[in-house]
C-alpha cells in the first residue's frame, strides 16, 4: 500500500501524538469537577477510577514510545510485529467505542474542547485502522 519508509514514518508519528495526547489529556477538564466527585466516592472506587486512569495513561506512554522507538520492527510482519499492532489498534478501537458512550457532548463547552474531541475520536480511527492493518496485511 504505502512504502516502508512512509509507514516507519507514519508509526514514529503516531507514536509522538500517542505522547502528546497523553500530555493534553493532563490539562483536559473533562469530566468537570473531577477531583471534587472523585473525593465522594467511597476509597475502593476511588482507587479503582485512579487506578484505570493510570492504566489508559501509562497504555498510552508504552505503545506511543513503542511506536516511537520501534517503528521499522512493527513492519517486519513478525509474529510480535503483528502482535504488537493488532493490540494497539484494538486499544484504540476500544477507545473509539467507548469515548462516546461517556456522552460527554454536555461538558465540550467551548468550540476548542468540541474540536479536540472530534479529533481525539478521529485519531482513535485512524489508529484503530492504521494498526489493525499492519496487524493484518501480506508481508512487504
Amino acid at each position: 500500500m504505502f512504502s516502508t519508509d512512509l509507514w516507519t514514518l507514519g508509526l514514529r508519528l503516531a507514536g509522538a501524538f500517542h505522547l502528546v495526547t497523553l500530555t493534553l489529556a493532563c490539562f483536559t477538564p473533562i469530566p468537570p469537577d473531577w477531583d471534587k466527585n472523585l473525593a465522594a466516592l467511597p476509597p475502593i472506587h476511588r482507587r479503582f477510577a485512579i487506578a484505570q486512569n493510570l492504566s489508559i495513561g501509562a497504555t498510552i506512554a508504552v505503545l506511543g514510545l513503542i511506536s516511537l522507538l520501534l517503528a521499522p520492527e512493527l513492519l517486519t510482519g513478525s509474529p510480535l510485529a503483528r502482535t504488537v499492532c493488532g493490540a494497539t489498534g484494538l486499544f484504540w478501537l476500544g477507545r473509539l467505542i467507548v469515548l462516546p458512550w461517556l456522552r460527554v457532548q454536555s461538558t465540550l463547552t467551548t468550540p476548542l474542547l468540541r474540536l479536540g474531541y472530534a479529533l481525539l475520536l478521529a485519531q482513535c480511527a485512524i489508529y484503530a485502522a492504521a494498526y489493525a492493518y499492519l496487524a493484518l496485511r501480506p508481508a512487504l
